[in-house]
C-alpha cells in the first residue's frame, strides 16, 4: 500500500507547535493556557503514528536488509540532532567562560547537571533516555523522545525478522506488557523506555488494524462527527491531571491515528490544506530547533537584564519565565518566537534533514 496519511502529517506538526509553545513561558499570556502546559503528552502521539508509519513504511517489506534500514533511519534524524547538540553544546561553553571572566551567574552552574562534559557521549550515542544512570533531559531536551525512537527502529527490525508471520503478534505483546508495566508502576524500566514502547508498537498495530479495514466507506458526516468528538477528547485529556493520564492519551492517540488515516470528515479535510501540510513537514525540525532557540533567547534576556538591572525572566516555582514589560508586548513576542522557530525549521529542513537523506543516498 503506497499512501502517504496526510491528515496525520498535519497532526503531527500542530502536535510539534504545541511542543513549542509548552516550552516558551511568557507572563499572562496563551502560553499559560492548561493545554499548552499539558502538551508533553504529544510525545505520545509521536510514538503512535511513527509506528504506524513505520509499519506502514517496512513492516511487510520482503527482504528487509538492516543495514539499508537503520541507515536510513540514521540519516533521517541523527544529523539534526548532532547540529542542536552542537549549538547547545557552544552555548553552554560560552556561558561557562561568562561564568568565570565575568560577574554574570546565569543562575546554574555551566556544564553542569544535564548539560555536564559526561552527559555528552549517552547524548551523542542518543541512549541518554535508556538508563536511570543518565539525564533524561540532557543538553537538547526534547531529544529524549528521539533518543527512545531510534532504539524503536532496532526492536521493530528485530520483531519482523524474528517473529516474521507472528511479528503483528509480537508487537501487541510488546504494546500491552508497557503499558500493564506502566500501570503497576514498575521500574523493570525506565519510564521513558515504557511510554515508547507501548506507544510505538501500539501504533504498529494499529496499521495492520487500518489495513484490515481500509476497505470501509464511512459517510462524510459520520466521519466528521467522530472526527471532531476525538479532537475533544484530545483537548480535554491534554489539560487534565487524571491518574493514568499518559495510558489513557497513548491509547486516545492510537483511536485517533487509527481514524485520521481513513482521512474522512471535515477536519481532515481542513488538515490537507497547505499551511497545515507545511507545518507537517517542518515537524520534526520544529520539534528539534525550538528548545534550542528558547535557550539563546533565554541566556540573551538574563544577560540584558544585568546589564539594565531589570527583570526580564523571572523564576517562579522552579519554572523560568520571560517578561517584557506588559501581557501585549509579551504576547506579541511569543508569537514572533513561533514565528521565528518555523523560519529557522524550514533553513534545518532544506539544509540539514533533506541533505542529511541525500547523503543516506549516496
Amino acid at each position: 500500500m503506497n499512501k502517504r496519511f496526510e491528515a496525520l502529517d498535519a497532526f503531527r506538526g500542530l502536535c510539534a507547535l504545541c511542543v513549542v509553545i509548552l516550552h516558551m513561558r511568557f507572563v499572562g499570556t496563551f502560553t499559560e493556557l492548561n493545554f499548552f502546559r499539558g502538551s508533553g503528552i504529544f510525545v505520545e502521539f509521536f510514538f503512535v503514528l511513527s509506528g504506524f508509519v513505520l509499519a506502514h513504511s517496512y513492516g511487510f517489506r520482503k527482504n528487509l536488509n538492516f543495514k539499508s534500514y537503520m541507515k536510513a533511519r540514521f540519516f533521517r534524524i541523527y544529523p539534526l540532532h548532532f547540529t542542536m547538540f552542537i549549538f547547545v553544546f557552544v552555548f553552554q561553553l560560552a556561558k561557562f567562560l561568562i561564568y568565570k571572566y565575568t560577574s554574570i551567574n546565569f543562575d546554574g552552574e555551566p556544564l553542569a547537571h544535564q548539560f555536564a562534559i559526561g552527559e555528552i557521549l549517552p547524548n551523542l550515542m542518543l541512549i541518554h533516555a535508556w538508563t536511570p544512570y543518565t539525564e533524561l533531559y540532557s543538553f537538547n531536551g526534547p531529544s529524549w523522545s528521539i533518543s527512545i525512537e531510534f532504539y524503536m527502529y532496532a526492536l521493530l527490525f528485530v520483531s519482523i525478522v524474528a517473529f516474521k508471520s507472528n511479528k503483528v503478534i509480537s508487537w501487541l505483546v510488546i504494546s500491552m506488557m508497557a503499558f500493564l508495566l506502566m500501570y503497576f508502576d514498575s521500574h523493570i524500566l525506565v519510564g521513558s523506555v515504557l511510554r515508547g514502547l507501548s506507544a510505538f508498537f501500539g501504533g504498529a498495530v494499529i496499521y495492520v488494524v487500518y489495513c484490515k479495514i481500509s476497505h470501509l466507506k464511512v459517510p462524510y458526516i459520520l466521519g466528521g462527527f467522530i472526527e471532531v468528538l476525538l479532537i475533544l477528547l484530545i483537548i480535554l485529556i491534554v489539560q487534565s491531571d487524571l491518574e493514568y493520564r499518559s495510558i489513557l492519551a497513548t491509547i486516545l492517540f492510537i483511536v485517533t491515528v487509527l481514524c485520521f488515516a481513513f482521512e474522512c470528515g471535515a477536519v481532515s479535510k481542513i488538515l490537507k490544506v497547505n499551511v497545515f501540510q507545511y507545518a507537517g513537514k517542518l515537524s520534526y525540525s520544529i520539534y528539534l530547533t525550538h528548545f534550542v532557540l528558547l535557550m539563546y533567547i533565554s541566556g540573551i534576556l538574563k544577560v540584558l537584564s544585568k546589564l539594565t538591572n531589570t527583570e526580564m525572566v523571572l523564576r517562579i516555582n522552579d519554572s523560568y519565565f520571560m517578561n517584557l514589560g506588559s501581557v501585549p508586548v509579551n504576547t506579541f513576542f511569543a508569537i514572533l518566537i513561533i514565528l521565528i522557530t518555523i523560519y529557522i525549521s524550514n533553513i534545518t529542513y532544506k539544509y540539514i534533514e533533506l541533505k542529511g537523506q541525500k547523503l543516506n543516498r549516496k
